[in-house]
């Protein structure tokens, strides 16, 4: 029998790595793992204050903190000032914080009066010295006192217009100084850029190890771009919908047109652009402009023509010959039935045929796409190592679709690592076949292998039961329905149109509902059939054996002396 101290278990708590990734599954059960012994408590005390939300509780180890007021909303205060004991002590919690988030909004109110004590009385100048990861949200001076070297990404906050008139130059300046090492910046304002502009250039131009930079939308300006253009480590500009990222001003993004010197963006692999695609393809066709991108994201303010979709597909498949992914979304704004001329078709995306590295790739146009399977058959043969395709599936003009169910076999055919697939079709009319195959091989209904998400958008249906019947040939149960649109529905006023989407996506999400039965069925069912298909050789097998052992016998009745 083995003793305690041999056990395989007891063994892997010797291991301070091991012992490390178990603890860290047990969030705040840490503060009474602490207590075990001085290994566990080393190892607890870091996860517990690695990452820090709340200064209240951070700043009560300093300094008990008791409100000044009785009201609810009153600030907290130290009873007294820190002194030097309380550092020592403070030290021994402060070296293990590695990311530190402070929201004034959220959590109890701290009188300013605290970070006043702590900048005097602080006997390092870095109190929080192995931070690495900086997120603000309050006011900006008070941020100060967390600033210094070591620290590699900010989180900020800028306060609106409405908020405050003060300009940000001087906080720029003590980031640029006492960070001078950041290598990921993410800004995060309602604030519109032509009104700190000036302010913003001076900090990009003193952070020169940038790596990524962050903002909300429309706030990459022409001088901007210049600015970003001219720092050698800077790999990623991007930005972000959510809405606490923020958004400027489109007046400020309208007219995109940077001058680029020899040699710009020498390491970018990664770029957004809230801009028209005609100022995007001026942009890229650019001698200087970055050639090896692997990331590529368009968000226009226009309902782009199909001219300038293949114009700039075309280039950038002339000199983006690493890019892996690819978004173009264009302004959707009314859902009136539009003229042949403006539809997208197979011949506007034919570049698309170029780009043999792609992995994902994404458009989003208020016209739906006049493409046949024949055409969606050529662009899957095209993409062998697609992992996500979002191919309009949310046109505003969504009354028809050239498209059926069928549509999805060529991606199930040709694009083994395919993901998340999207796609505008006509379930309505599809050619759903009367019988099904069970058929795991068969080669009319290849069934997907790694889609995890099939994004229908606003597509037409009208029996959800046909509809999941068919899907649960193709799809893995792991397979998510997801229906509805992304873009914002306040230009489109016809109510009629809204309740007709609203439909559909009811309809969708009782496909939702029945696919993962009817798969769990269908896979039932194809097992059944292989240990029927198996059994059935076995018994051929055996009869075999049978008849050939039938015709030895005879022939040992023979009269053939030996």
């Amino acid at each position: 029998m083995l003793s305690l101290s041999a056990s395989p278990s007891n063994r892997v708590l010797q291991i301070p790595e091991l012992l490390h990734m178990i603890l860290g599954f047990l969030g705040s059960d840490n503060a009474s793992n602490a207590r075990v012994c001085k290994r566990w408590s080393e190892i607890c005390l870091d996860i517990l204050w690695t990452d820090v939300d709340d200064l209240h509780r951070l700043f009560g180890i300093l300094k008990p903190l008791e409100k000044l007021e009785e009201s609810e909303d009153a600030p907290y205060a130290f009873v007294a000032p820190p002194d030097a004991d309380d550092w020592r002590r403070f030290h021994r919690y402060s070296r293990r914080v590695r990311r530190l988030s402070f929201h004034a909004d959220s959590g109890p109110c701290l009188s300013p009066t605290v970070f006043e004590d702590i900048a005097r009385t602080r006997t390092d100048i870095s109190i929080l010295p192995n931070v690495n990861t900086l997120s603000w949200a309050a006011p900006l001076p008070l941020a100060v006192i967390f600033m210094h070297a070591n620290v590699k990404r900010f989180v900020l906050w800028l306060p609106d217009e409405s908020q405050t008139r003060d300009s940000p130059l001087p906080f720029f300046r003590d980031v640029a100084s006492r960070m001078p090492h950041l290598t990921c910046l993410d800004l995060r304002t309602h604030t519109p850029m032509h009104s700190m502009e000036d302010d913003m250039i001076y900090l990009l131009k003193n952070l020169v190890k940038l790596r990524k930079v962050v903002f909300p939308r429309f706030e990459l300006t022409t001088r901007i771009a210049e600015t970003l253009a001219e720092l050698d480590e800077l790999g990623c500009i991007e930005f972000q919908y959510m809405p606490e990222q923020g958004s400027g001003d489109l007046a400020d993004t309208q007219v995109f047109r940077p001058s680029l010197k020899t040699g710009a963006f020498p390491s970018l692999w990664d770029l957004s652009l809230t801009v028209s695609l005609s100022d995007g393809l001026k942009f890229m066709r650019d001698s200087s402009a970055p050639t090896n991108l692997t990331s590529l994201y368009f968000d226009s303010h226009l309902v782009e023509t199909p001219a300038v979709v293949h114009e700039l597909l075309s280039i950038l498949a002339e000199t983006c010959h690493l890019l892996e992914s690819l978004g173009i979304i264009t302004l959707i704004n009314s859902a009136n039935t539009p003229p042949s001329a403006e539809v997208l078709s197979f011949s506007t995306l034919s570049p698309l045929q170029n780009f043999p590295n792609l992995t994902i790739f994404e458009l989003i146009h208020q016209n739906p796409l006049v493409l046949t399977v024949d055409d969606l058959d050529q662009l899957a043969r095209s993409w062998p190592s697609l992992r996500k395709l979002i191919l309009n599936n949310e046109p505003a003009a969504s009354d028809n679709s050239s498209l059926t169910l069928n549509a999805l076999l060529p991606f199930a055919r040709h694009c083994p690592e395919l993901e998340q697939l999207g796609l505008f079709i006509n379930a309505s009319t599809a050619d759903l076949p009367s019988t099904y195959s069970t058929d795991v091989t068969s080669a009319s209904h290849k069934p997907f292998t790694k889609l995890q998400r099939l994004s229908m958008g606003v597509s037409l249906i009208d029996d959800e039961g046909a509809v999941a019947l068919f899907l649960s040939q193709i799809c893995p149960l792991s397979t998510e329905i997801e229906y509805g649109v992304t873009w914002e529905t306040d230009a489109l006023v016809e109510v009629p149109l809204i309740e007709e989407m609203a439909d559909r996506c009811t309809k969708w999400q009782k496909v939702a509902e029945l696919l993962p039965l009817l798969t769990k069925l269908r896979m039932e069912e194809r097992e059944r059939n292989r240990l029927q298909a198996l059994e059935a050789k076995d018994l051929r097998m055996r009869n075999g054996v049978l008849m050939d052992e039938r015709t030895v016998g005879r022939g040992g009745d023979s009269c053939v002396m030996l």
